[in-house]
């Protein structure tokens, strides 16, 4: 009975904690008062659960073979009747997520019984719940330190582990883990865990061995299957990506999933198999952003460009000074030739957004499309001067379509090769380069530029 309440007054608390900082005054007296109520509430309750306790303890001193034997704990029941009546609250308020209210109450646990391990792993977990890693190492430390009991000890090893993750140390991190699970191999946490770090370090073949001993223990951890197709993904293996990433989908409909799986067939270039997922995405949550952008520019690949517009602008709606849709409307807009609109658009933009290399490629074609060649050009060998290696390769790129403007198709010829460099794998700037052999009367080098990329047009036309 008393579960469904406690889930409840979960959700409702996680609920104010996400609407409170960004709700309005007269909803955010509203959510002040509930949180009120759901506190006292909850005093009442660990008041009264504390005195039930307390009970229980003097009656099993009175007659102690009412306790269970095999019952692991029920030796805490023998501690003093004021350490249960207060680790108790401490558990109350740490089952509702109350951290901060739930740490003292272990804190005069661990004071007053030192060898009550139970009490110290909650003190640890209170501290890192809240961010006080030094302080939950220590807890932890001491664990495993002085702890015969081999699941706590692979519970503090754990512990140890996740902390390593919040300082980004994964390979500490991986040592912690592997400590636990030679004490306990059946913690599945753990072993998604040390998959998890061996993805972050690249290890990606290590990982994917990991993750189906994750599966093994709990054969409905769809994280684990997400991150063998993410695995899968990094190695190019495609059959195996698309597999796990429609096995975690039937597990869960989760709009990370339904988000990464729209995602694989857009890099694959399936824009026909991509739009409906990101429908599916937008189903699922009607708020995401990038859903629309998603969806909107697969329309565009399509070529429907009056719906892809739309999804766009609606993406806009929702989050009007999202940089990754305004950059997709201008360069829409400069794709369909309205410079009009697109200098309206620039108007608005703060100057740190203009400056952004990306947004240097579009001021460029925007001086491309006003017959400003050589701003343009200027334009784009700043971008070229980043550091960054994507934006040098767009901006070689967009120096190679001025050339080209300029009719100087051998230096827009070097342009695109330098971009194909630093982008092996992006078709544009070879082909732009064979066109440019083209153009120069030398056919052989045209051709082998485009022998690489002309199979795959033809796959698609079929």
């Amino acid at each position: 009975m008393l579960q469904p309440w406690l889930q409840e007054m979960q959700k409702h608390l996680s609920q104010i904690a996400e609407t409170f900082g960004n709700s309005a005054p007269e909803e955010r007296s509203q959510l002040r008062t509930e949180f009120q109520k759901i506190h006292q509430h909850t005093h009442s309750l660990l008041e009264g659960w504390a005195v039930l306790e307390e009970q229980v303890a003097s009656i099993l001193k009175q007659h102690p073979e009412l306790a269970e034997e095999e019952e692991e704990i029920s030796g805490e029941f023998f501690l003093d009747s004021q350490v249960v009546r207060t680790f108790r609250q401490g558990q109350g308020y740490y089952q509702l997520k109350m951290f901060g209210e739930a740490r003292p109450y272990f804190h005069e646990v661990v004071e007053k019984e030192p060898e009550f391990l139970l009490g110290r792993l909650y003190l640890g977990l209170s501290d890192f719940q809240q961010e006080n890693l030094e302080e939950a190492r220590r807890q932890f430390q001491l664990v495993t330190q002085t702890s015969e009991i081999p699941r706590f000890n692979a519970f503090a090893h754990h512990m140890l582990g996740c902390i390593h993750v919040r300082q980004e140390e994964d390979e500490l991190a991986i040592r912690q883990f592997t400590r636990a699970l030679n004490l306990d191999e059946e913690r599945g946490d753990t072993w998604f865990n040390l998959g998890a770090c061996h993805y972050r370090l690249g290890y990606y073949h290590e990982a994917i061995p990991i993750f189906f001993h994750a599966l093994r223990v709990d054969e409905e951890d769809w994280e684990a299957m997400y991150y063998l197709s993410c695995c899968y993904e990094k190695l190019g293996h495609d059959d195996s990506v698309s597999y796990w990433r429609m096995a975690t989908y039937q597990k869960t409909r989760h709009p990370v999933v339904v988000e990464s799986i729209a995602r694989h067939f857009e890099e694959r270039g399936e824009p026909r198999q991509a739009i409906p997922w990101y429908r599916k995405l937008i189903n699922a949550d009607p708020k995401n952003v990038r859903a629309y952008h998603g969806l909107s520019w697969n329309l565009w690949v399509l070529g429907q460009r009056e719906r892809a517009m739309a999804y766009l602008k609606k993406g806009l709606t929702l989050e009007a000074g999202n940089r990754d849709l305004l950059f997709t409307y201008v360069w829409y807009l400069l794709q369909i030739g309205d410079s009009d609109q697109v200098k309206k658009v620039w108007s608005g933009l703060p100057t740190s957004l203009l400056e952004d290399p990306l947004w240097l490629i579009l001021r460029s074609r925007l001086s491309v499309h006003s017959g400003d060649f050589d701003g343009a050009e200027a334009i784009a060998r700043q971008v070229i001067e980043t550091r960054d290696t994507v934006a040098r390769s767009l901006g070689y790129y967009q120096l190679g379509r001025v050339l080209l403007e300029k009719r100087d198709p051998e230096k827009a010829g070097i342009a695109f090769q330098n971009a194909r460099e630093l982008s092996p794998k992006w078709e544009e700037p070879i082909f732009f380069e064979g066109l440019c052999h083209l153009l120069k009367g030398r056919r052989e080098e045209s051709r082998q530029c485009w022998e690489g990329i002309l199979p795959k047009a033809d796959a698609i036309g079929r």
